[in-house]
């Protein structure tokens, strides 16, 4: 992270990784993921149910309907046990289909500049500028910085884009501090 005077800039490139662990943070730490996760587990128990009902009011033969019920067991079950992982699955998969296709973001350089008033992101020709104070949530993972910009955007900066953990660090602590010192409230602090 190069210092000018009283801004420093970030500069990184988003890989296929750095995806992965954003899908990751957004499916398992975010209110939208966890909903997703909830709607995907009560898809898993309702089409369980639904088999079973199926098989109760059509009657067939004894052993095809207690093997159908054990169908619908492992399916409303396990289903509901393992949507997290299923969804995690899922997103991994969509990135490796998207490498090669149109639906591929391109990779620009990322540049983030932590000025003293603003946070200002560039991504080849996207320019946007955030007022500190209006920044919701400045969250640390091992894998990156996700600074909430509102409830729905999320600017994650990874690992890869300081020289350690160390760096990265301080740079969380940097942002929090210029957040506070506009006026503006984190959502944990609410």
């Amino acid at each position: 992270m190069a210092s000018n005077k009283n801004k420093r800039e970030i500069r990184f490139v988003l890989n296929d990784d750095d995806y992965n662990a954003f899908g990751r943070y957004r499916i398992m730490y975010t209110a939208g993921g966890r909903k997703l996760v909830n709607r995907q587990r009560l898809t898993y128990i309702i089409s369980g149910a639904c088999i079973a009902l199926l098989f109760t009011v059509f009657h067939v033969d004894h052993n095809f309907t207690i093997l159908a019920y054990i169908v619908a067991a492992v399916i409303g079950v396990g289903g509901a046990l393992f949507a997290e992982k299923i969804l995690l699955k899922q997103q991994g998969d969509s990135i490796k289909k998207a490498q090669d296709s149109l639906e591929r973001v391109h990779p620009d350089e990322n540049v983030i500049t932590l000025g003293d008033d603003m946070l200002i992101t560039d991504a080849g020709e996207d320019h946007q500028e955030f007022d500190y104070k209006k920044i919701k949530l400045v969250d640390l993972t091992e894998e990156a910085i996700y600074v909430w910009m509102s409830d729905t955007m999320i600017m994650p900066i990874p690992l890869h884009a300081f020289r350690n953990m160390d760096e990265m660090k301080e740079a969380y602590k940097l942002i929090r501090e210029k957040v506070k010192e506009k006026g503006g409230k984190l959502d944990e602090e609410q």
